[in-house]
């Protein structure tokens, strides 16, 4: 057995690794659906106020900075936290996409340093801090969602910090401040990204059923107030989940998406065994998609948390433990199952909607694989194999996924545009679409002054010199750049 001393520096060795790799492995940028949207959100447009500008036909990037204010990135922003945080990196820093990408950057690597705080929490400074770390890191979407300027990230780093100090308080002392930050992180996860109430939901349920009456004290009901107070003022001024799926349906609506309604009772089952067994690192699905496989890999989810329970955890608290990261890993995809059947939405399993419960899945495997390895009765074979299944696929999935070069990125002529406009020092172009000019606007140099006219009778941007003549022209694709415009 290692000692406690040098699990720690192993420990901390492969979080420091974690951290530069996830710098190293930053890919040069490509732009997916959502990204442009969270652009030109951060500088204040947004469908509340985009259509003025098509009405004015003509405009200027100077007509559309003024919008670019605080009031309108929180009001009209719908997810309103990273908007502005973007808001004012974009401020400070200018407008270049690396600004974007590296302050995602910045939230993974915060998250990795939440992951391993929550690794000793659960496992104290075992040499299984990093058995946990590595899978963590090459979890598919944890990379995928570090390089991706959206809200995912720094709302995962909120997930695992409501996670640390849940467990605190059950573990450690339920005082009232280990009971208030609970309060203020599933606040901030709310307000980050709502899916994270699949996480937060958990934490009620299983103090109540620890404490029952006994919880209900003076200092904790004033502990829970702040964060609940400060959830109702920011719902006073900004949208709820209500009217986010108000925007969302009226951005299917309006841009005519074809969106699975045929999500049956089958279906959705199929996807649930699917979602369970990619989120507790068992990829195998992914490989050969049938239901079969889905159903072994399921059922080897269930072995794992049964087994450990009866085998390998004897203690009474040690079990409390197992069930609570078991219930935070699986109650993602029960969420989501139950949301998409009764939204008729297949698109809700998209992978990034189960992000928050990744780490506590990734736990759950470590976890056994811990109490596996320290049982001095198993067969050591036997071990060596079921820990080869259990991350072996994790491990073949992070190397595929970094494997040769991969363009799947928007086709995105506008970047190409922003970048003749800004090396031949132009200052007038003709647009087809309205969020066109916003977005250019939006990553151009900061008062760079720049004229738009709206030409809707063609796919094509024109780009003119002082003179008037014709510089070039793009064909600007009416793509995933559109939307919720």
């Amino acid at each position: 057995m290692i000692n406690t001393g040098t699990s720690k520096k192993v420990n901390l060795f492969v979080l420091m690794a974690c951290v530069v790799l996830t710098v190293v492995l930053c890919p040069k940028k490509q732009l997916y659906f959502d990204e442009p949207f969270q652009i030109m959100c951060s500088h204040g447009i947004t469908l509340g106020n985009v259509d003025k500008f098509t009405n004015m036909g003509t405009f200027t990037s100077a007509d559309l900075n003024k919008e670019n204010t605080f009031h309108n990135v929180f009001m009209l922003g719908a997810d309103s936290i990273h908007y502005v945080l973007l808001h004012y990196m974009n401020l400070a820093f200018g407008n270049d996409l690396s600004v974007d990408v590296y302050f995602s950057v910045f939230w993974g690597i915060l998250t990795l340093i939440a992951f391993y705080v929550l690794c000793r929490k659960i496992m104290g400074d075992s040499i299984y801090t990093s058995v946990a770390l590595v899978p963590f890191f090459t979890d598919i979407l944890f990379l995928n969602q570090t390089y991706n300027i959206r809200h995912y990230i720094m709302s995962l780093f909120v997930a695992i910090m409501s996670g640390i100090y849940f467990f605190k308080y059950l573990f450690d002392e339920k005082s009232f401040k280990n009971l208030l930050w609970l309060g203020i992180w599933c606040a901030l996860g709310i307000i980050s990204h709502y899916f994270t109430i699949y996480i937060i939901v958990v934490y009620p349920v299983a103090i109540l059923l620890e404490e029952k009456a006994k919880f209900f004290t003076s200092k904790k009901m004033l502990a829970l107030a702040i964060p609940v107070v400060f959830l109702l003022v920011y719902f006073q001024f900004h949208w709820n989940p209500l009217q986010s799926s108000d925007y969302y349906n009226h951005y299917i609506k309006k841009n005519q998406i074809k969106v699975d309604h045929s999500v049956s009772i089958k279906d959705a089952f199929s996807l649930f065994l699917k979602s369970v067994a990619v989120n507790f690192q068992i990829y195998y699905p992914l490989f050969r998609d049938v239901l079969l496989m889905r159903i072994a890999c399921f059922a080897l989810v269930i072995w794992v948390y049964l087994a450990g329970l009866a085998r390998l955890i004897p203690e009474k608290a040690e079990k409390k433990k197992y069930h609570l990261l078991f219930a935070l890993g699986i109650f993602s995809s029960v969420f989501v199952t139950v949301m998409a059947v009764k939204t008729k939405n297949n698109m809700l399993f998209s992978y990034r909607y189960f992000l928050f419960s990744i780490p506590f899945s990734v736990l759950v495997i470590a976890y056994f694989i811990k109490r596996l390895c320290n049982n001095g009765k198993a067969n050591i074979i036997l071990n060596v194999l079921i820990v080869a299944v259990l991350v072996g696929s994790g491990f073949y999935k992070f190397i595929a996924a970094h494997r040769g070069n991969h363009d799947n990125g928007l086709e995105c002529n506008q970047l190409v545009a922003m970048h003749e406009i800004v090396n031949k020092g132009l200052h007038k172009m003709d647009v087809p679409r309205t969020v066109d000019a916003v977005f250019i606007n939006s990553v151009l140099p900061r008062n760079y002054n720049m004229t738009y006219t709206l030409q809707t009778q063609t796919d094509s941007a024109t780009l003119y010199d002082n003179e008037a003549h014709v510089v070039e022209k793009y064909r600007f694709l009416d793509n995933g750049l559109i939307v919720l415009f």
